[in-house]
């Protein structure tokens, strides 16, 4: 983990290597401690965009698999586990960021016995990752076999999957049981007055890093030549072949990892130059979240009707609109609220039938009950009186052949 000793010192000598800096500042260079030099928003930016994405596809993926379709599968459950593992490191990143000196400090801006801490929260960060890396490329290949190859296990494509996902599985196992062997006492990987023996870890994280970008273009190559081999067009095959070419990101990523890696092994400034593993690490991790998710996107999307909720808009905002006009009617054209019980009675006006009028509909501004339910309701009672004169002289004039009555038969 670093190349640091504290456990052949004598109690004074540890006492000032423990409160001095952890590495010898260069020339005309002036420590500061308390307020190092860091890049703490521009790696804070990446870590949050890197948690978006990967969450907002994981979210879309989750949709569509258990709800839309309900079609999970074992690559799906695993890929949830993975995705645990790694908010534990995003979590360690930001851990530094907020409770220590932060990423990209130099190594002879911390003291001594700030190592220790530094030391296993990158320690722990390595084992989460690796577990993430190999359960987030075992869901992608088997999401590969269950899309190119579900039934016919006689392939090439199919057994080159199944080689990838045994090999994935025993490399990662390998590299996290070497990296909990790297020190004897176990205590000393990060705490370096315990006296022990340890490897270079440096040289494990660099073979692990050439194999792991070995793997993200084998997982890149594995689906290209079947898609090129079905019966579509040009079209489709080249939009096809660009939902699963994401893993150009996670390629790219993986080869500035290792770049980062190298630097970090030739330097002596290890607090420095693994703020740059750490940052590409969880970037190419992110790009294998994404090659399994983004597949299952566009199918979040079928089904949906913008038009209609275009048109549920348009009858929101008329709605809102009627009922801001509705709030500035004087008071006594708006509907009474008081009780039922409370209400006084009303006085109606007598129409004279010969002198009636045709009743017309006059369209009103109150409120129907559509919005906002039944305000009061009144039961009118219509009556009719004839006087007998006339109606019998309407019955005559309708009935001519009717006998008269009497006037007390009437």
């Amino acid at each position: 983990m670093s190349d640091l000793d504290f456990s052949n010192l004598s109690p004074s000598e540890l006492n000032d290597a423990l409160n001095g800096s952890a590495l010898k500042p260069p020339e005309g260079v002036t420590v500061d401690f308390d307020h190092p030099t860091n890049k703490n928003a521009v790696s804070l930016v990446g870590l949050i965009i890197c948690l978006v994405v990967a969450s907002i596809s994981l979210a879309t993926r989750i949709y569509v698999r258990f709800y839309k379709t309900r079609q999970q599968h074992l690559g799906d459950y695993a890929l949830a586990f993975a995705y645990l593992f790694w908010i534990v490191v995003i979590v360690g990143s930001l851990r530094r960021i907020t409770e220590s000196t932060g990423l990209f400090v130099h190594q002879w801006e911390m003291r001594g016995r700030d190592m220790a801490g530094y030391l296993q929260i990158v320690f722990m960060g390595m084992n989460f990752w690796v577990v993430t890396m190999m359960l987030v490329k075992s869901s992608i290949l088997i999401e590969w076999i269950r899309l190119f190859a579900p039934m016919d296990t006689r392939t090439l494509f199919h057994r080159s999957c199944k080689f990838l996902l045994a090999f994935n599985i025993l490399f990662y196992v390998s590299i996290l049981v070497a990296l909990n062997l790297t020190c004897f006492p176990y205590r000393r990987i990060w705490d370096k007055t315990v006296p022990g023996s340890c490897i270079d870890i440096k040289i494990i994280n660099l073979v692990a890093t050439v194999i792991n970008f070995t793997l993200d273009i084998a997982v890149l190559l594995l689906p290209q030549r079947m898609i090129w081999n079905l019966k579509l067009s040009t079209v489709k095959k080249v939009g096809i072949s660009a939902v699963f070419a994401v893993g150009i990101f996670a390629c790219i990523a993986a080869g500035c990892l290792l770049d980062a890696i190298l630097e970090w092994r030739r330097s002596d400034d290890m607090t420095y130059h693994y703020s740059s593993v750490a940052l590409w690490a969880i970037a190419e991790s992110t790009c294998g979240i994404l090659i399994f998710c983004v597949p299952a996107a566009p199918k979040a999307f079928i089904g949906l009707k913008p038009r209609a909720w275009l048109s549920r808009l348009g009858s929101w905002t008329g709605s809102f609109m009627k009922r801001k006009r509705l709030s500035t009617i004087r008071k006594e054209d708006t509907w009474s609220r008081t009780a039922l019980g409370s209400l006084k009675p009303r006085k109606y006006q007598s129409i004279d039938e010969p002198n009636s009028i045709i009743l017309q509909g006059v369209g009103s501004g109150r409120p129907t009950d559509q919005q906002y339910g039944i305000i009061c309701t009144t039961d009118i009672i219509v009556t009719e009186a004839y006087e007998n004169n006339h109606r019998r002289g309407q019955q005559r004039n309708q009935f001519p052949w009717l006998p008269e009555r009497e006037e007390n038969g009437a």
